[in-house]
């Protein structure tokens, strides 16, 4: 699928549960500049053409403005990235994108223009060490058409081991 065609459908399958406005562009610049790279030219035209938030799975994409859409109960994007930088074994490249519910996310890797994947699953490994947030072998686009195609499958963190301490 290409990326205009991910667009309409992703304005086509959400038009019914009132997107918020696009994003300006100010604030993906501003998300920008705390990463270090720039956003995946197809996330980026999602804030930038389509809705500030509030598309992907069950409309659950943060807003880079705004945290009053019902359809997050977390920080605005760029106040949740700062967040997880602390995190132990981090790359500073990739910035959440939403949660699943449970503890889990779904993650971009800013570093790489097709936008890798990444999850976060404090349930299957321990955060302490960092072996909760794990690569996944998915681009945004194919994240985004398994959305769209009504196939979420909660990103699946590697079998361990993982360190003594786990």
């Amino acid at each position: 699928m290409t990326d205009d065609e991910i667009i309409h459908r992703i304005r086509e399958q959400d038009a019914a549960s009132e997107l918020p406005q696009p994003a300006p562009p100010e604030a993906v610049a501003e998300l920008e500049a705390a990463v270090g790279h720039p956003m995946p030219p197809l996330l980026k035209r999602i804030y930038l053409e389509v809705a500030d938030g509030g598309f992907g799975r069950w409309g659950e994409a943060l807003s880079l403005t705004d945290t009053t859409y019902s359809f997050s109960d977390s920080r605005r994007l760029l106040e949740e990235y700062l967040g997880w930088r602390g995190r132990p074994n981090y790359p500073l490249s990739v910035v959440p994108l939403l949660t699943w519910g449970c503890a889990i996310w779904s993650l971009v890797d800013y570093s790489t223009p097709e936008g890798r994947m990444w999850g976060w699953d404090p349930n299957a490994a321990c955060p302490e060490h960092g072996h909760a947030l794990f690569p996944e072998d998915l681009t945004l686009t194919e994240r985004l058409c398994g959305w769209l195609d009504g196939c979420s499958d909660f990103p699946k963190a590697p079998a361990g081991p993982y360190c003594s301490d786990c």
